[in-house]
């Protein structure tokens, strides 16, 4: 309510600042991360590479299927786990993989992933307060 000593801009200010990180902290908020939908073609003697790769960038094998001498992986990755994806399979298949990509949903990121995602991210904001 309303006083005409203690209602000043800055009073409303430093209100609404509490009440907002009260409001963040109560609603326990998580971190989101873009998940995409990839399909890869590869020959036949990479295969066990590719889906091995899948496994550590977090992403998983929703099928594979044949395609003449071709093998069709189509998996579910973080889109942080695919930069410099195209280098890496063209390494990996001596430049005979070709993917393509798009977007399907986001995901909770994972616990430890997210801490130091956020911790990355405080000490940024603290350095551009310096």
């Amino acid at each position: 309510s309303y006083h005409d000593v203690d209602s000043s801009e800055m009073a409303f200010k430093i209100a609404a600042s509490l009440a907002f990180k009260k409001a963040m902290a109560d609603a326990m908020p998580v971190l989101m991360e873009p998940v995409m939908n990839v399909e890869v073609k590869v020959p036949e003697e990479c295969l066990g590479d590719v889906m091995g790769d899948f496994n550590s960038r977090r992403g998983r094998i929703m099928g594979i299927d044949s395609e003449g001498k071709l093998q069709i992986v189509k998996a579910q990755c973080p889109l942080s786990e695919m930069f410099r994806y195209a280098i890496i399979l063209r390494s990996m298949t001596s430049g005979r993989g070709t993917f393509t990509m798009e977007y399907s949903h986001y995901e909770e990121v994972p616990g430890e992933i997210a801490r130091k995602v956020i911790e990355a991210a405080e000490k940024e904001r603290v350095e551009e307060e310096e």
